[in-house]
Parts: C-alpha cells; structure tokens; sequence
C-alpha cells in the first residue's frame, strides 16, 4: 500500500535533522540525470500551450468571435468534456501496448483542435474542436504519468513524477508570459504559435520514450531510496494550478470500477467529503472559464496584466504545493481544507465588492482577490487528495477515480450552466454563484467526523 510505503518513509527519516535534510535535497536536485528523460521537454510545451496559452487565449478568442458570452461558456465545457476521454487513453495504451504511438498522436489531436479553433466559424464545429482539445491534452497527460508507473521502479516514481510535472509547471509560467506578450495582437497569430509548438513536441516527445513495456528495475540491495525524503510529490500537482478542477494527472486513477463504488460510499464521511468536493468545482467553474473577461471589463486588469499576475502566482504556488504538504502532516488534511475553502471565499469576496459599493480603483480589488483565487488551490488539491486517501472505505486508487470524476464533471455542468447566467445577468453573478456555493463547500467539507488525523496524515517527515 501507498501509505504503508509513505509511513516506513518516515520512520526512516525520523532520524534526519534540518541541516541533514537540506543536504540530502540539495544531493537530489544537483543529480538530476537519475530522474529526468529527453521526452519531458515535449511535456514542458504541452504546459506552455494547454495550462499557459490557451486558458487566456481561448475565453479571450471565441469572444471576440462570438460575441456570446454563453457560447464562451459552452466551448469552455466542451473542452472540459474533453478532458473526461483521459482514463480511455490509458486503457487503450495498456491493451494494445501503444503508448508511445499515442502519446504522440495526443499532441497531433491537440493541435488539431486549435487548428479548428482558428478556421472554422460556427460554434457545432468550435465545440467539436474544444473537445478534441480535451481529450489530446488529457491523453497526452495521462500517458506521460503512464510511461513512470509503467516502466519504472515503484520507489522513484515520486521523484519522476515530481520532476515532470515540475517540467510542465515551468511551462506554464512560460505560456502565461507568452499569452502577456501576445495581448494586443491577433489571438489567430498565438493560437498558431500553440500549433507550432505541439507540432515541436511531437518531434522531440519521442526521444528516450521506451519502446516496450519492460519489467521495472528492482532497486540494488541496499541502495538507500534518498529521493523519498524530499517530498517532492506535491510537485505532481503543480499545473493543475489553471484548471478549478485539478484533472490531469491523476486521471491516471480514474478507473470504472472506483466509479462502481459511489453508491457505497454516499452515506459515508468520504461521501460527504466528496459531495463538498463536487460543490467546490462546481462554484468555481465559471469563473476559471471567464477570468480574462471578467477581470479586463470589471476591474480595468487588461489581459497582459492578468496573464503577468497568473505566471507569478502559478510561479508562486510551486513553492506553496511543497510547504502546504508539510502543513497538512502537521495539522491535518481536514483543517487545511477549511482554510483554503476560508481563503477562496475571501477571494471571491474582494471581486465581489466593487459590484456592491461603487469604488474609484477596481484594479486592487480584481489583482488580490485573483492572486488569492489562484493560490488556494494548492492547499485545497493536497489536503482534498489526502482527505479521499484517508477516509474512503474502498481502494485509494478507486477513491482517487471518484475524486477526479466528480471534479470534472462539476468543472463541466458549472461551465455549461454559467453562460446563460453571465448573458443574462452580467459578471456580478460570478463572484456571487462562487462565494454561495464555496459556502455550502465549507459546510459540507467541516464535518467533525473528518478531523481526526488518520495515518496518513502522519506519514511525511
């Protein structure tokens, strides 16, 4: 069991002061051959376009095309839809031993559907594009997580996947830089470049793939597992800091029959940790797919700014998934959770005021209230992750399964059911649909019965 591995892990470290475990990091990240591949380069343009570009360009783009807030709302969902074919892509690299073959055709359909985004003019053919979006890009992820679990020892996966994801976190700090500098200029001449860097990935995604699903190298007797200690697995989170959802990576656990389960676990603690779960995307979703509009016609951030504000904060927040585990061993999932519901609620709470009062500058308002927004999720994905881990009455892996679906089906329904509100109603109703829902969040997510620390709660050092 993951958990058993994680507690022996720090029984072992037990011993290690402060100066012997900065000496042991700083031993890690200087080797960094032992865990990094060519490949992870090609990973690293996938987070330039799909968590940096796109999540500016696409609200910003189909807008201007549209001038439907609603359709905004439905291409957005699509792509989310998109995202739900991730778990396929895994089945089908398992069965028919193809997972270099499609991991490279996830960035040939991912580009395929920017392509469609550019050319073609009527939203039935955008939607069909935003879901091949999805579902490439959600792939491609799936697969990348695939070639560490599948051909590699079990004991350096935390280090391999830590340094992937930190490739892909990098790149999206990158993209957001790149969607600042494009502000201003033809978002057809940014989609374009996306294109051409997926079209880059492919050339270099397969270099230092495996060919065939080998056995996993069985560690030397003796040899000491130092990468274990670093704790380097909050890293694997780190690009999900552009989606509400966290879909991605841990699609990897998405499995049918974890789904199977739900009806076991709804009268359970883990079922009302996951319904608070559901309630959190769901409240959020509107505003993940709206942010560069909202933010340039409600608080006069232009979409520089805010691509400018979303790299340093998602810079930022790598080091925040590191400190929030440590955080989380030590006072509890359950109670970070709170917090960071607390701290996104004060975020949507400072959008929100400049529709109540009327106030000169706007700009301070939208710049905290967006920072805070973003931040939160790092301490929201570690706890939630620990939370199911901890109180589902099934398998972790079919827990995890549960987790991601209702996440992105949440993500999904709020994105599709916002346009309507937002046309209707204005922006005002983002921050308010937020901070409703991420209220009842907090009230379904402060069960006493989620407090006491469990195992794995104490199995970091």
């Amino acid at each position: 069991m993951e958990v058993e591995t994680h507690q022996s892990v720090g029984s072992r470290s037990a011993g290690f002061d402060a100066g012997d475990r900065l000496a042991l990091a700083l031993r890690i990240l200087a080797a960094p051959r032992r865990y990094i591949r060519p490949w992870y380069v090609a990973y690293l343009l996938l987070g330039v376009v799909d968590a940096g570009l796109l999540p500016m360009l696409l609200p910003l783009t189909v807008e201007a095309r549209s001038h439907s807030l609603a359709t905004v709302a439905y291409v957005m969902g699509a792509y989310n839809f998109g995202l739900l074919a991730s778990p396929l892509w895994g089945m089908l690299a398992e069965r028919l031993n193809a997972y270099r073959n499609l991991f490279l055709a996830g960035f040939l359909i991912t580009a395929a559907g920017i392509i469609g985004m550019v050319l073609l003019k009527e939203l039935p053919s955008w939607l069909v594009s935003a879901i091949a979006l999805g579902a490439g890009s959600g792939g491609v992820a799936t697969l990348a997580t695939l070639f560490i679990v599948d051909f590699t020892d079990r004991v350096e996966w935390e280090a391999r996947l830590g340094w992937l994801q930190s490739f892909n976190a990098s790149g999206q700090v990158v993209g957001l830089m790149l969607a600042a500098a494009f502000a201003g200029v033809d978002n057809s001449v940014a989609l374009w470049v996306c294109v051409a860097l997926l079209l880059l990935a492919m050339t270099v995604g397969g270099v230092g793939l495996p060919l065939s699903q080998w056995a996993r190298p069985v560690a030397p007797a003796g040899q000491p597992t130092l990468h274990l200690h670093l704790n380097i697995r909050a890293l694997a989170l780190a690009p999900n800091l552009s989606l509400p959802s966290g879909v991605g990576l841990h699609f990897l656990h998405l499995n049918f029959p974890g789904l199977r389960n739900l009806c076991q676990a709804v009268r359970t603690p883990f079922g009302r940790f996951m319904l608070s779960w559901f309630v959190l995307a769901l409240a959020v979703a509107a505003f993940f797919s709206f942010f560069p509009l909202l933010l340039a016609e409600s608080y006069d951030i232009s979409p520089r700014t805010t691509a400018m504000i979303y790299a340093v904060t998602s810079a930022v927040g790598i080091a925040v998934y590191l400190s929030t585990s440590h955080l989380t061993a030590r006072y509890g999932a359950a109670r970070i959770y709170r917090y960071g519901l607390a701290l996104r609620i004060m975020g949507f709470g400072l959008l929100l005021v400049p529709f109540l009062i009327s106030l000169e500058s706007r700009f301070l308002f939208g710049t905290a209230g967006f920072a805070l927004i973003v931040l939160t999720w790092p301490l929201l994905s570690v706890s939630g992750t620990d939370l199911a881990a901890r109180l589902t009455p099934f398998s972790e892996g079919a827990a995890m399964g549960l987790l991601n679906a209702s996440l992105a089906l949440a993500t999904a329904l709020g994105i599709a059911c916002s346009g309507p509100l937002v046309a209707n109603w204005g922006y005002k109703t983002i921050p308010s649909t937020a901070l409703a829902g991420l209220a009842a969040a907090l009230l379904l997510g402060s069960d006493k019965r989620n407090q006491s620390r469990g195992p794995s709660e104490a199995r970091l050092p």
